[in-house]
C-alpha cells in the first residue's frame, strides 16, 4: 500500500513541476510580447522608425513571396496529381482490354477442343 502512495505522490509532483513550467513559459512568453508592444507603441526616434519600416516592409515581401511560391506548389500537386489519375485509368483500361484478350483467348483455346 506504501507503494501506491509513493507512486501516487510522485506522479502528483510531476505534474506540479509540468504545470509550473507551463505557467513559467506563458509568463515569460507574456513578458516578451508585452517587451515587443511597448517598443512598437512608444515613441522612436526617426531612425528606428524608418529601420521599423523596412523591416515591416521586408517582412511582408517575405510573407508574399512565400504566398506565391505556394501558389505555385499547390498548382503544380494538382498538376501532378492530374497526371497520376490519367495513368491511372489508362493502366485501368488496358487491364480490361488484357481481360478481354484473355476471355477471348480462353474461348478460343475451348473452341478448339
Amino acid at each position: 500500500m506504501n507503494l501506491v502512495k509513493n507512486v501516487v505522490k510522485a506522479l502528483n509532483k510531476e505534474k506540479r513541476n509540468e504545470r509550473v513550467k507551463g505557467l513559467t513559459l506563458a509568463a515569460a512568453l507574456g513578458a516578451a510580447a508585452g517587451a515587443v508592444t511597448a517598443l512598437l507603441i512608444a515613441p522612436k526616434s526617426d531612425d528606428i522608425n524608418r529601420s521599423l519600416n523596412k523591416l515591416k516592409d521586408k517582412a511582408l515581401e517575405t510573407v508574399e513571396k512565400g504566398k506565391e511560391k505556394v501558389d505555385e506548389l499547390v498548382k503544380e500537386g494538382k498538376d501532378k496529381f492530374e497526371e497520376g489519375k490519367d495513368k491511372l485509368d489508362a493502366v485501368r483500361i488496358d487491364i480490361m482490354d488484357g481481360k478481354d484478350n484473355l476471355r477471348d483467348i480462353k474461348e478460343d483455346l475451348k473452341g478448339q477442343r
